[in-house]
């Protein structure tokens, strides 16, 4: 039996949820989760600041394929990037468009996918990459500070049964009338989690240049020399100074998800129900 709803479209539930509680209950499945072991790594424009910060990402992305892990890669924009469009739009139209400003923001993330994909490459990896467009992530609420709903979840499951590695863009997405929307800043950490959700997925990591989340802003307290191990999404919030996006934070919260803020290489801290046990740890 065929249905005219496209696959991976919100559901009334999504977007009735997101007018009463201003929060997405999370994606629709739409289709059953990848079914091997399946990792998610985010890196951030922190460590993808040169060509050799995607040689790094690169490197621990094979380690992973190496473990025997699928691997969907979550990029930022190499670093800067971000910041030097939103420069040119605010010389050339203030404000920007809305619009006109998360389709030109999401060009930085596309390249960036494209330069993972080429170092993924070249270490011999099988690759695929998805554009913004491609990966069709449906947000709603305001075009610069969107909240994912829903995502063509079985595009990635083929992508995933056909590439060692899947690279997509974070922070970008498309409303429910088609226009670009972006997640607000630190957005790639949400579509991590948001995918890693939607997939079902054993492992996530938000790899970023410092060694975990610290008790205090190490630059302004020479005691917190050592990352925590673990940590609550609250605690988190409280003390990270902004290393976690606040929204990827409530998002993981409200769906019971761990996950991983690490170093390259790196163990870091467990973020998610500290002291407890959790059959939903996505980061052991």
């Amino acid at each position: 039996m065929t249905s005219n709803e496209p696959r991976g479209a919100p559901t009334d539930a999504h977007v009735d949820a997101y007018r009463t509680t201003g929060t997405s209950p999370g994606p629709r499945t739409c289709v059953e989760a990848h079914t091997g072991l399946l990792s998610v790594l985010k890196f951030g424009s922190s460590i993808l600041r040169d060509v050799d910060g995607y040689r790094i990402a690169a490197a621990e992305i094979d380690r992973e394929v190496r473990g025997g892990r699928s691997v969907l890669v979550v990029v930022s924009a190499s670093y800067g990037t971000t910041d030097h469009l939103l420069a040119a739009a605010a010389d050339l139209s203030d404000p920007p468009v809305p619009e006109l400003l998360a389709s030109l923001l999401t060009t930085g993330e596309d390249a960036s996918v494209a330069l993972l994909g080429m170092a993924l490459t070249a270490r011999g990896l099988r690759t695929g990459t998805l554009s913004a467009e491609a990966l069709a992530l449906t947000t709603t609420g305001p075009l610069d500070d969107a909240i994912p709903v829903d995502v063509a979840a079985d595009r990635l499951v083929r992508s995933l049964s056909t590439y060692q590695v899947v690279v997509a863009p974070g922070f970008v997405g498309r409303d429910l009338g088609g226009a670009p929307s972006l997640l607000g800043r630190g957005g790639s950490d949400l579509t991590a989690l948001f995918l890693a959700s939607a997939l079902g997925a054993h492992s996530v990591r938000l790899v970023k240049d410092v060694e975990g989340v610290y008790p205090a802003d190490p630059s302004a307290d020479a005691t917190s020399t050592s990352p925590l191990r673990t940590a609550s999404w609250r605690e988190v919030a409280r003390v990270g100074n902004g290393v976690v996006q606040g929204k990827a934070l409530g998002f993981a919260e409200r769906h019971g998800l761990s996950f991983r803020v690490a170093s390259p290489g790196g163990r870091g801290t467990l973020v998610g129900p500290r002291g407890t046990p959790n059959p939903k740890e996505l980061g052991s």
